[in-house]
């Protein structure tokens, strides 16, 4: 393709550069992203967030990832309940010992 310029630049006839899907082979822009050199490391919390949302269990997420359970739960903000604690009620009074009975 030429393109011709005129003005005070030059009054030759140039080439225009060729677009870059012309110039770049089929096979290199068919290749990932990362076959490139352009990764993205997520952090952990990143990770637990995006299998989340794919719709992986919390076990399995713990599993992929080598981490705990509740290391899951704390990344995704999950509250557990507390177990119930025992309440400490007031000794109960020992009932007196029958009194035996003659009969």
């Amino acid at each position: 393709m030429a393109v011709s310029i005129s003005g005070s630049l030059s009054s030759q006839s140039t080439v225009a550069p060729p677009s870059p899907a012309e110039s770049t082979p089929a096979e290199v822009v068919q290749k990932p992203v990362a076959a490139i050199g352009d990764t993205v490391k997520l952090s952990q919390a990143a990770q637990v967030h995006q299998l989340k949302q794919q719709g992986q269990a919390l076990s399995q997420i713990a599993s992929n990832l080598g981490i705990s359970v509740a290391t899951v739960d704390g990344y995704l903000g999950v509250t557990v309940p507390k177990a119930a604690s025992v309440a400490t009620a007031a000794p109960i009074a020992k009932a007196a010992a029958p009194v035996p009975t003659k009969g």
